[in-house]
């Protein structure tokens, strides 16, 4: 499986950090791996020299064990980039407001037909004898 090229780039990138982490494959697979990262050792040393094509999921366990590493040093050296940058202002994808798809415009208006027993003031209306 040959590499993309914004994979190609991510996998240069991420090797860029690796010479800053003073870490060994053996140790960064371990990391990898006990953050639920599936590819072996062998497979992981490959992704690195460009070898093989790792999926996505994969090469940002790999990226954040790495990260991880570099933040333990402390180090200012660039952190290993991961597949997908999400924009801060990007479309929401999240759940449905509701059975409706209306956005909750955060009123609590009630409807017509039901008595206010609230006063402007947040104290409650008394009811009136006679």
């Amino acid at each position: 499986m040959a590499l993309g090229d914004e994979e190609s780039e991510q996998r240069q990138r991420f090797a860029e950090s690796l010479r800053h982490a003073d870490v060994s494959i053996e140790e960064l697979w371990l990391r990898y791996f006990t953050l639920g990262g599936h590819a072996g050792q062998f497979e992981v040393e490959a992704y690195i020299h460009g070898a093989i094509a790792l999926p996505a999921l994969q090469r940002d366990i790999l990226a954040h064990a790495l990260n991880e590493r570099l933040d333990e040093l402390y180090s200012r050296a660039p952190r290993a980039p991961y597949s997908v940058d999400v924009p801060d202002d990007g479309p929401d994808d999240g759940p449905d407001d509701g059975p409706d798809d209306e956005p909750d415009d955060g009123s609590d208006e009630k409807p017509d037909d039901e008595p206010d027993d609230e006063r402007d003031d947040g104290s409650e209306e008394k009811p009136h004898d006679g």
